[in-house]
């Protein structure tokens, strides 16, 4: 077996040929553009490099803040693209976490050395920093360009679905192959061979990312593996702790701003409802809540007595205008506007017995939209909700910002050009 390190620089040849010479280009236009649109626009200095020009605080200062600023940038990529070759980590949250944190560093250290610094400039390069390095994932990195190395037994049959050709299986005789990010289960510390417990621990200490293969089948097909989970491997799972009471904040004021226009609406298609096929106009239904709490959930009814769907209920369904009723379960803190869509107790209690880990799904509120429905949409029998599972857990899973955003984003648009 060839010497890790020897691998290592194998790898790093590699990885320089991989990634185009023009990424270099765009990131050393982006150095120049900070230092010299930020000291035009902060010392009305338009050639940085020169002494005496402008309102410049003096020619050492300056060139001493913009050689933190420039190291600042340089660490923030480097720092950036190796968040990014991490799964889970998509370029928006790669580019600002590695920004945030090098600028932070170098404000620090100019804090503490007590060196001069321009507050406007700093805000200036942090912001133009954050937007080039971003704009640099967009256009030269991809997922694609990531190579991950799998040690023998920990490729999941979950991930044979989503094989891509910059997944490698490594072996004793083949690990010259070179790869960005190292896949290794936990428990097979008992199992490994005293050579490769010697190779995962020389890539670790060279800094290779090393990551479970769940968290890679995640990453690519954004839910979690069931059937691996329901292992004795196992996949480290908790729902949060903290977040489901910041998601309760968001409603609250999601429906102070869209009360008004829900209400005008409700108010529309209750008339046209009523016109179209009489009363009642609304659909009760019990449903299983968090903890597994049933409540009552309300639709606009889009059926007849005999099972037709109604010319309003027809539009209604199209673009989900029938689940607007259920604003009123979010302000009763029944629902949230995103989260597991609730099933009926029936189907509950069969999914529960069906499924491994399906009552993880109560650990929060369910929600109108969520990230399994942006993703599969319907599902009426239980293999296909068996996927549908693994969408919502990686929902409960990762909950954040973000990913609600993301989530509001995706079902904007399949309200306006249906489900693709």
């Amino acid at each position: 077996m060839r010497s890790a390190f020897c691998i290592s620089e194998r790898r790093g040849h590699l990885k320089g040929n991989r990634f185009h010479i023009n990424q270099y280009l765009w990131h050393a236009v982006g150095l120049i553009f900070i230092l010299e649109v930020g000291s035009l626009l902060c010392w009305e200095n338009p050639l940085f490099w020169r002494q005496n020009i402008g309102n410049d605080p003096g020619f050492l200062n300056a060139q001493i803040f913009m050689f933190v600023i420039a190291a600042s940038y340089v660490s923030s990529i480097l720092c950036a693209k190796r968040i990014a070759s991490t799964p889970r980590c998509g370029r928006m949250v790669s580019a600002i976490s590695g920004v945030s944190c090098c600028f932070a560093v170098s404000m620090l250290c100019l804090f503490l050395a007590r060196l001069y610094y321009s507050r406007s400039f700093l805000l200036y390069a942090f912001t133009i920093s954050f937007l080039w390095i971003y704009m640099g994932l967009r256009v030269f990195f991809s997922s694609d360009m990531v190579r991950y190395g799998f040690l023998p037994g920990t490729v999941i049959s979950e991930l044979r679905d989503v094989w891509r050709n910059n997944f490698i299986e490594l072996s004793l005789r083949d690990t010259q192959d070179a790869f960005d990010v190292l896949v290794v289960t936990p428990y097979q510390g008992k199992t490994l061979t005293s050579e490769w417990a010697r190779y995962v621990t020389n890539m670790m200490i060279q800094g290779v990312p090393v990551v479970h293969p769940g968290t890679v089948y995640e990453f690519f097909t954004g839910r979690l593996p069931i059937e691996y989970m329901a292992e004795e491997l196992g996949v480290i799972f908790r729902p949060p702790l903290v977040y489901p009471y910041v998601k309760r904040f968001i409603d609250l004021i999601m429906i102070a701003l869209c009360l008004f226009p829900a209400i005008l609406c409700t108010l529309v298609i209750a008339l046209a409802a009523l016109c179209s096929s009489g009363r009642p106009i609304f659909f009760v239904q019990k449903r299983i809540g968090k903890n597994g709490v049933p409540f009552l959930m309300y639709k606009f009814r889009s059926m007849t007595a005999s099972g037709e769907v109604t010319s309003v209920g027809r539009y209604l369904r199209k673009c989900h205008m029938d689940e607007l009723p259920q604003i009123l379960n979010v302000l009763r803190g029944e629902m949230s506007f995103i989260g597991p869509r609730p099933e009926t107790p029936d189907l509950a209690a069969r999914y529960a017995r069906d499924i491994p880990f399906y009552p993880y799904r109560y650990s929060m509120r369910p929600g109108i939209t969520g990230w399994a429905q942006v993703n599969y949409g319907y599902a009426s029998v239980t293999s296909e909700n068996k996927i549908k599972l693994g969408y919502d857990l990686y929902y409960i899973k990762h909950a954040s910002f973000v990913l609600e955003i993301s989530i509001i984003l995706k079902t904007v648009k399949i309200v306006l050009f249906g489900f693709k």
